[in-house]
């Protein structure tokens, strides 16, 4: 016996092409927003890094100016500490950040629409 869903296509085959096309849009917004969300994280990756290297090239200066002038010459030697802890608590933050966002699985939506789709056509397959 011919499955009711192939009938309804021999009748109708304009819904096979938009059933199709509505995959493809739904594929093509799910490409986007995980593009979105793929560039979010690795401009937030970058600027974590850029804040992490001028965090180090800062100490080593702190490092070396401590090494260089004794601590009790320095007006403020505790400038010494804070400068270089700022761009690093910050690229710490951003990398957290990063971290805690969320990890959307690529075409989870199209994969359940197609899995709705099928339980559907078994639906069919049985009645």
């Amino acid at each position: 016996m011919i499955h009711p869903a192939f009938m309804a296509l021999a009748r109708q085959p304009g819904l096979l092409l938009e059933h199709a096309g509505a995959y493809a849009d739904l594929a093509s917004a799910e490409l986007d927003e995980w593009g979105e969300q793929w560039k979010l994280r690795a401009g937030l990756s970058t600027i974590a890094a850029l804040l992490a290297v001028l965090g180090l090239g800062l100490a080593g200066a702190a490092g070396l100016a401590a090494a260089a002038v004794p601590l009790s010459a320095m007006p403020m030697p505790w400038l010494l500490v804070v400068i270089p802890l700022v761009p690093l608590l910050l690229a710490a933050g951003l990398a957290w950040r990063v971290h805690r966002l969320e990890k959307a699985a690529l075409f989870a939506a199209l994969r359940e629409q197609m899995a709705q789709d099928l339980a559907t056509l078994r639906i069919l397959e049985e009645e």
